[in-house]
């Protein structure tokens, strides 16, 4: 939804290494009708993409010449057959069999009227991940009442079939591109200073990237086709966005908003910290600059994942305590902005006022997610007659999630885990520690610079080729144990990563951990690069019974890097057969 945007200021994932975690199952589902004029409706629209000579979509670079047909609630085409594109979208989610998808039509459309006005490009987002199916929409709706950000995507859940094939529930939602009924700013792709920028705060960032402090940030708009104006384009909204950052870490206020519209700052803070975000800072974390305006900071994007649904870092699943990666930057999960505003007096101050402005809508937040599922409940049932997931153990969800085996089970739990962590916010942000800077995590433990960097890191059994078989469990205590039956071909294609820590040269760590393995064999251990090519920072091999050891090292870290990883490599043939256990892990910087 598109909101107020000034004169002067018109204007986070990561996700998992693994190819092949859990999969969903692959069970064929009868479509209703192969015409058109025949499909089954329940309480949804419909979208029918029917792609020419019936192609398969299969590539997330290529699109795939389709005709799209949409049929409202009233069971009436809105659209019959127009001309459209559409290819593969996501990250993690590309595993699943359950796809994503984005549409590219030829003439910009406000499908179903749910936009502001139309663009040409949307997206049908699966919600593999998320057994409620309700995360992103109930964030996107929430968003749309935080006004210190301009623009919220637009959604709603549809129906889809592809190919006359039923694919489930998915949500219909405006893509983030820049539009007047989108991201309003201008755009001017031979321009520089009096250019609009659209940014996005990555470790997926690929083309037209930068990096300030431990960050990486991609220009996600069309920019000059003439290399030198390009250059200059980068170099000019690098070089606004890093003076923005450095006036918040120095903490002057009065300097800061001559750079940044803060009430965008605060409201996404705010938005993000109530779902807690496992992405906030790896991936999708969107700001945009007007021509002569600030920095400001949105939409918000990109949450099945939030809302307890992730159980790789220990405590995220719990309503209780704040997102680490929101108060600690020694995390490449985490986000650097919310990091330095926090430790800011000023910065909290203005938060808890904001928060108790907002607090009737707040405290409304979980009676939207049970109207929806229950307004479509029929809808949302037949998606799982498509995808028999309930009950299972489908991606990283925490096993109080998997266990559930009804759509009416899941969204009853998303909704009290909201009211939960809303009554928990509410008292903790009105408390003296909040406004002393004291930040507790999910077992009332305070956070600080010294937390065991494994603790806040994402810990996953990654299946890196289709053909290795296991079964894997979180351990209480900072670990796994692993049942392998088949760990592939080579060594990587098993592995145990907790990734994402951050390392300063010269700095001294102390690494320790408990293992055992039900048969004798040599554990292969590394600290290395946690992207291409991998390199290692420190190595090992250890002797693994079934005897339960302890292994404890300091190591000195030979560069700096803020994307880092502890890797155990399970593959080959060695494991096969076997258990294996790595528990109470453990990576402190040792106090000079």
């Amino acid at each position: 939804m598109r909101k107020k945007l000034s004169a002067i200021s018109v204007i986070l994932f990561f996700t998992f290494l693994s190819t092949n975690i859990v999969g969903f199952s692959t069970q064929t589902f009868a479509a209703e009708t192969a015409n058109l004029s025949e499909y089954i409706q329940y309480e949804m629209p419909i979208v029918a993409i029917n792609t020419d000579s019936d192609t398969k979509i299969d590539s997330d670079e290529v699109y795939t010449d389709a005709k799209i047909s949409v049929i409202n609630d009233d069971g009436k085409y809105e659209m019959s057959d127009i001309a459209s594109s559409v290819k593969l979208r996501g990250n993690s989610s590309m595993y699943s069999e359950k796809k994503s998808y984005k549409i590219k039509f030829g003439e910009k459309q406000n499908l179903l009227n749910i936009g502001d006005g139309k663009g040409k490009t949307w997206c049908l987002i699966s919600n593999c991940y998320d057994g409620s199916l309700l995360r992103n929409l109930t964030v996107y709706h929430f968003a749309e009442l935080l006004d210190g950000i301009s623009y919220s995507p637009n959604c709603r859940s549809i129906e889809l079939y592809v190919n006359h094939e039923y694919q489930g529930v998915y949500l219909l939602c405006e893509d983030v591109n820049i539009n007047k009924n989108r991201i309003a700013i201008s755009e001017e792709p031979n321009e520089v200073e009096n250019n609009g920028y659209l940014v996005e705060m990555s470790r997926y960032a690929k083309d037209n990237k930068f990096d300030i402090d431990t960050a990486t940030y991609e220009v996600k708009n069309d920019l000059s086709q003439t290399q030198s104006i390009k250059n200059q384009q980068i170099n000019y909204i690098s070089k606004y966005i890093e003076k923005a950052y450095s006036a918040l870490k120095s903490g002057n206020e009065k300097e800061l908003r001559k750079y940044i519209d803060l009430d965008s700052l605060v409201d996404i803070y705010i938005g993000n910290e109530i779902v807690k975000n496992v992405d906030a800072g790896w991936d999708s974390f969107y700001m945009y600059k007007n021509a002569g305006g600030k920095l400001c900071f949105g939409p918000m994007w990109d949450f099945d994942l939030a809302m307890g649904n992730a159980n790789c870092v220990k405590g995220f699943e719990s309503w209780k305590g704040f997102n680490p990666y929101n108060i600690l930057n020694v995390n490449a999960n985490s986000n650097p902005w919310f990091c330095h505003a926090l430790s800011k007096s000023w910065f909290r101050d203005l938060v808890k006022k904001r928060w108790n402005k907002l607090q009737g809508k707040i405290n409304g937040l979980p009676k939207t997610v049970i109207k929806e599922a229950q307004t479509n409940y029929k809808s949302y049932c037949r998606n799982f007659e498509r995808w028999d997931v309930l009950g299972k153990q489908v991606y990283i969800e925490p096993a109080e999630i998997s266990a559930l085996t009804t759509f009416r089970k899941h969204y009853n739990y998303l909704g009290s885990w909201l009211n939960n962590r809303i009554k928990w916010l509410t008292q903790y942000i009105n408390s003296k520690d909040f406004k002393n800077g004291v930040f507790v995590n999910y077992n009332g433990k305070q956070l600080t610079s010294n937390s065991n960097l494994l603790e806040i890191s994402p810990i996953l059994a990654l299946l890196n080729t289709s053909d290795v078989d296991l079964t894997y469990k979180m351990l209480p205590n900072i670990g796994l144990t692993l049942s392998i039956k088949n760990g592939g071909v080579e060594s990587w294609n098993t592995q145990v990563d907790a990734s994402g820590f951050m390392i300063e040269q010269g700095a001294e760590y102390v690494l320790s951990f408990d293992y055992s393995c039900s048969e004798t064999r040599q554990l292969p251990l590394c600290i290395q690069q946690n992207y291409a090519p991998w390199a290692p920072y420190y190595s090992g091999e250890l002797k693994a019974t079934k005897e339960p050891q302890h292994y404890e090292t300091v190591i000195k870290a030979p560069a700096s890097d803020s994307n880092c990883a502890l890797i155990f490599s399970l593959g080959g043939n060695t494991f096969n057969g076997t258990d294996v256990t790595i528990n109470n892990m453990s990576l402190v910087k040792k106090s000079k």
